[in-house]
């Protein structure tokens, strides 16, 4: 779902895609270590709503917190979040050893997505970021 035009947007246009691929391997590390733990879910990233339209994901530091929410929960958060229920599928059945489930959360506005069969999955991204944890250290501290 995309937003409708907003400060968020910017001069830059939709900028959510490019933070995502800024920060994959740590939405990616909650991802699997939520999936160990717990099972399937979603994981949560909520964006500092200090955003401007200046800003540029991909070069400014852009501070976010990230959860993981299991599937037992997610109907909760959803409603809520006053978020459609017609994901709770997708929490049943994605494979989370390639998939993620996120919402993207950014001041009032809510995304919702599924992104499937990436090229760096969970498992990849969990991996990558323990072997580098110092470069993602400020990013998770309140995950560990």
């Amino acid at each position: 779902m995309r937003p409708e035009n907003s400060i968020w947007q910017g001069n830059f246009g939709y900028w959510q895609n490019s933070f995502i691929h800024t920060n994959l391997l740590v939405i990616g590390y909650t991802a699997w270590k939520g999936f160990q733990s717990f099972g399937r879910g979603i994981v949560i990233c909520e964006v500092d709503n200090q955003i401007t339209p200046a800003t540029i994901t991909n070069l400014d530091r852009v501070s976010f917190a990230l959860q993981f929410l299991p599937a037992d929960l997610v109907g909760y958060y959803l409603q809520s979040q006053s978020i459609d229920l017609s994901i709770l599928p997708a929490v049943a059945t994605y494979h989370p050893h390639q998939d993620i489930l996120l919402v993207l959360k950014a001041h009032r506005q809510i995304e919702i997505n599924f992104l499937q069969k990436l090229k760096i999955t969970p498992p990849d991204c969990y991996e990558q970021v323990c072997n580098r944890w110092e470069e993602f250290q400020p990013n998770l501290m309140s995950q560990n």
